[in-house]
């Protein structure tokens, strides 16, 4: 696909009451992200050997649909996001990379982040990713937004990383599909 493509698609916008609006992300949001990205959310994409513009880029040009921006006024907050788990198409990793931005309209974030994440989650009934153990703030947040977490720790390049997890009981089969008489 051409990279005009993706800069003249149409694009979703939900605003929220809070005044942060989602829309689709395009390419013009990279540079002020990249530029003022949270020193845990930089240390994030070190860990995996990139620059926080090739991990702001790469979902934009690999999951276009499926790549968002979180904005206040004309000012991004941060890029989130949803891609297919290796062989699934039920089953997602959720990823956010967020800008110092973030504090100064914390109550309006924490306001949305649940219908945020809600949305990004529809599609799926299973959404995870890893995170530092030692990003307090992030786990936190994870847990307001009704993350579990694995008990294991695991180690990726020397860094010791938590799975974290959420199930969609919309969309999950106990919740929503019809349940019928077992006949013997």
């Amino acid at each position: 696909m051409v990279l005009n493509d993706y800069i003249e698609r149409k694009s979703l916008y939900y605003d929220f009451k809070s005044g942060l609006k989602l829309s689709k992300a395009k390419i013009a949001d990279v540079m002020p992200i990249a530029n003022n990205m949270r020193m845990s959310d930089e240390k994030e994409c070190a860990m995996v050997g990139n620059e926080p513009f090739d991990s702001l880029m790469h979902p934009i040009i690999e999951h276009p649909d499926e790549t968002y921006t979180i904005s206040i006024g004309n000012t991004p907050l941060a890029m989130c996001g949803t891609g297919h788990l290796d062989g699934s198409l039920n089953d997602a990793v959720i990823w956010g990379l967020g800008t110092n931005d973030i504090n100064k309209n914390f109550r309006a974030y924490i306001r949305s982040s649940i219908p945020i994440v809600n949305y990004m989650q529809a599609d799926y009934d299973y959404v995870m990713n890893l995170v530092p153990s030692d990003n307090y703030r992030t786990i936190s947040w994870l847990k307001y937004c009704k993350f579990e977490f694995s008990t294991e720790k695991k180690i990726y390049n020397g860094y010791e990383l938590l799975s974290f997890y959420r199930c969609n009981k919309f969309k999950s089969s106990i919740y929503n599909e019809s349940s019928r008489p077992v006949m013997h």
